[in-house]
Order: structure tokens, then sequence, then C-alpha cells
């Protein structure tokens, strides 16, 4: 986890003890002052103890707190090197460099051995059902799309009733791709649950690394830029999941290189659709 910090912190957050969440929260706020601070200053701050704090960097895989501020350091500075002193100045501009920065974050992020894993469980499956609520419907019928055109039978279950009869059937030659961007959806988690119980493989797509969803499925992709509450749907989280979606496709053809003719194939069946 000493790669991306911050955006791996962010992903773990709701996975953690509320003492280890405070400590966090202040690091992801203030990382460039927390720099600057003594253990006993960032567990004061943060509403902590210093055993927590303790905590909270072995939890991050570092020794103790001085190496855990090394790797921040390390990352603020190349995050500085990037940035070049240019603020946005409209929110146009902040939309792009945020949805850059998430697109960034998601890529050190992605485990490209789970990438690789899922897309052969995917290839070994008869179907594929795609299920998400909300926002993350957008993603579950992007994916269904994507596998389509590389002829892939899949589909994508934006009814909650629909997906779980669909997981209650599962077997074990079927496969069901969960996306939850919170991690926490009632929905989401049961059908997740439900379809591994029959067998299937599931595969979970999410913004957080440790949640619900996560303890459900047999393997998780995780996204960049977490939601919350009030930003339920927000670009950085949806475009990260995309970005996802075309990695797992892209791993897909590889090892299957006669996708490629499906995807010739798809195109010329629609060609008389457009002027």
């Amino acid at each position: 986890m000493k790669h991306a910090l911050i955006a791996s912190l962010r992903t773990a957050i709701g996975g953690m003890t509320p003492a280890l969440a405070k400590v966090a929260e202040t690091v992801i706020a203030q990382p460039q002052t927390t720099l600057y601070q003594s253990i006993t200053e960032l567990a004061e701050v943060s509403g902590s103890s210093e055993a927590s704090v303790m905590r909270f960097c072995r939890d991050q895989g570092f020794t103790g707190f001085q190496d855990f501020k090394l790797a921040l350091a390390k990352e603020l500075a190349g995050d500085q090197r990037e940035k070049e002193g240019l603020e946005p100045t409209d929110d146009i501009q902040r939309l792009v460099e945020t949805a850059v920065v998430a697109l960034r974050e998601t890529e050190q992020l992605i485990v490209r051995d789970d990438v690789t894993k899922a897309a052969q469980r995917l290839l070994a499956a008869r179907v594929i059902d795609c299920f998400g609520v909300a926002a993350s419907a957008v993603t579950a019928q992007y994916l269904a799309y994507k596998m389509s055109r590389v002829g892939m039978l899949s589909r994508a279950l934006a009814d909650a009733h629909l997906a779980t009869m669909a997981a209650g059937t599962a077997t074990g030659s079927s496969a069901h791709v969960i996306i939850s961007s919170s991690g926490s959806t009632v929905d989401a988690v049961g059908v997740a649950r439900l379809a591994r119980s029959r067998g299937a493989f599931v595969l979970g797509i999410s913004n957080r690394s440790k949640s619900p969803l996560a303890a459900e499925c047999d393997l998780t992709l995780i996204a960049s830029w977490p939601e919350t509450p009030l930003t339920g749907g927000a670009f950085p989280s949806k475009i990260s999941q995309l970005l996802i979606v075309d990695a797992l496709l892209a791993e897909i053809v590889r090892q299957d290189p006669d996708r490629l003719t499906m995807i010739q194939r798809t195109a010329e069946s629609v060609s008389d659709r457009s002027f």
C-alpha cells in the first residue's frame, strides 16, 4: 500500500475502526501538515491516541509513523511536480483535472494479477450477469455492452428483483459482476452473497477496498475516488469504474484474441443503423 497512498486511504477508510478512520480522515484532509507533525500532534488533531496512530500506520503496511511520513512525503513531492502550480480557472477545468487525478489513482490501485484472474473466470463463464443500483447501474450497463461487443453472453440487470432471481438460479458455470461505489448497497451485497452461495463466480467493482460487498465477492477490483452520500454518481468515481471495465475487456481480448473478430462482426451487424 506504499504506492498511491492517499488513494488507498480513501478506498480503505470505510472498513476502518472509528479511531483509525479519524486518523485517515485527518491525513487525507491535511497531508502537508501531517508531514510536520509528531505522532502526538497527529493523535491530538485527529482526536485519537498515539496507539491508534501507530496501529493505523502498521495497518497500512508501514513499520511506524516515520516510515509512513516518508512515503507520504514522496507521494506529495510527485504530486507537486505534476501540478506545476496551476489551479483550475473554472468548473469545467476542475472537472477535467479531478478526472485525470481519479484515473491516475485508479491506475495505481488496479492489481494487474486480479484483472488477469477476473478475465480468465469471465471467459470461462456461460453467462455473465451485471448488476448495480442507481448510478452503478450505468457502469453495469456499460460492462454488459462491452462484453456483448466481444461476443460474450452478458446482460445488465437494473431491477433488484430480477438480479436476485438470476442469482438464485446461478450455477458454477455462471458469473456475476456486482458494481457498488460504496460497497454497502443492500441489494448489491445481497445479490453477491446469493450468487456466490450458488457456486457462481462473483466479481465486485467498487470504490471501497474494505466493504460488505468485498467480503461477499471472490475478487474485487478497486476504483479511486469513493463517493459520499451527497456525491452519488460523481464524475470522478464513475470514470474510474469505466476505466476498470475497459481494462478488464482489454485483458479479455489479450487472453482470447479471437474476440477481435467478434468486435468486427458486432460492428458489421449494426452498420446499416447509421445514416
